[in-house]
């Protein structure tokens, strides 16, 4: 592709990742002006320069994102259903098929072209943050009462999908991360159902995601190596740790973010619990009490829990009840509390 023509496509995306910074919530951009402007895009530039990805990995990349849809659905058998958000009227459907479709098409083929036939690290780098920077809501962000939280669920998954589809443009085509972007797309427009999720669902299984195709794609297509052990280890490793805070072990595990416990446990420490229908005198147990996470100990049962902390001089005098109980103490790690404790204590006072 010729330099003028790459400076053509790299305004394109400029204007439209300046476009999507400011009108990102907009309804009129969203669903008018942004699939007019990709519609543009596609019928002058799609036909120039491309090329067909091979029938193996059009094969792979639909049996991986078949593979991943269908683990999602069955997600809800675990985790519940809930109904989707989204209105599915016929006039519906065709609107949000323009609103998705169109833009998934146009900005990978964008990518593609620009990343393609260039070999400047610096420049690739340059279009994948500019990419990122247009599919981020910055007026969600700057809202958000949690910006931990969105930066998990939201920011963090779109930044390893970038580099995801980075990857894959450079060494395959366009048609690859589409598949993978309709498959990631479909559940949230056209299911009547989806199932139900959290921040820190969404954000852990569209990062192990992100990881799974990588090693693939490197691997076992363009490579043909045997993967090295430590990778799928650091991916079963990630998906267990989803599993345990997901409580799937009937494990659960806090940060503990004072000392009124000390000496069994201190700040800092993780404390591993789990859920216990007999509660004795003498257990510490985990609960809720006006949206705080208590993990204090029993020291008599009545109409009521009384608990104290161990390194406290009174009993805590509130009214726990049995459902107001998650866990009992198993046992705590130390130290390893710190980063989630560092990290709210920072967004908080951000916020």
């Amino acid at each position: 592709m010729s330099k003028k023509k790459t400076l053509k496509i790299f305004f394109l995306l400029t204007i439209y990742t300046l476009s999507n910074i400011f009108f990102y919530s907009n309804n009129f951009y969203v669903n008018f002006l942004n699939p007019l402007f990709w519609l543009f895009f596609l019928i002058f530039f799609y036909h120039q320069d491309l090329k067909s990805p091979k029938k193996k990995e059009i094969n792979i990349t639909l049996t991986i994102s078949i593979i991943f849809f269908i683990l999602y659905l069955l997600s809800g058998f675990i985790l519940g259903f809930t109904k989707s958000p989204y209105n599915h009227t016929l006039i519906s459907i065709f609107k949000n098929l323009g609103k998705i479709i169109l833009p998934i098409f146009g900005i990978e083929i964008i990518r593609y072209k620009l990343l393609k036939n260039n070999n400047n690290n610096f420049f690739r780098i340059l279009i994948t943050i500019i990419i990122i920077l247009s599919e981020i809501n910055f007026k969600a962000l700057f809202l958000s009462n949690n910006i931990f939280y969105y930066l998990i669920s939201q920011i963090i998954p779109i930044i390893t999908q970038n580099i995801l589809f980075t990857y894959l443009s450079i060494n395959s085509f366009f048609n690859i991360p589409i598949i993978i972007r309709i498959f990631n797309e479909i559940p949230k427009y056209f299911l009547p159902i989806i199932p139900y999720s959290n921040w820190f669902i969404n954000g852990s299984f569209a990062i192990i995601k992100d990881l799974i195709i990588y090693y693939i794609f490197k691997y076992y297509i363009y490579n043909k190596k045997i993967i090295p052990t430590i990778y799928p280890l650091t991916i079963i490793i990630s998906i267990l740790l989803v599993f345990f805070k997901l409580g799937l072990f009937n494990y659960q595990s806090i940060a503990i973010i004072s000392n009124s416990m000390n000496p069994t446990f201190k700040r800092g420490d993780i404390v591993i619990y789990k859920k216990e229908d007999n509660i004795l005198p003498g257990d510490i147990i985990v609960f809720k009490y006006e949206n705080q996470i208590i993990v204090h100990r029993v020291i008599s049962i009545n109409e009521y829990y009384v608990t104290k902390g161990d390194a406290n001089n009174t009993v805590d005098y509130l009214k726990i009840k049995k459902e107001d109980i998650k866990g009992v103490y198993q046992f705590s790690i130390k130290y390893l509390g710190y980063p989630s404790i560092w990290l709210n204590e920072f967004f908080a006072k951000e916020n």
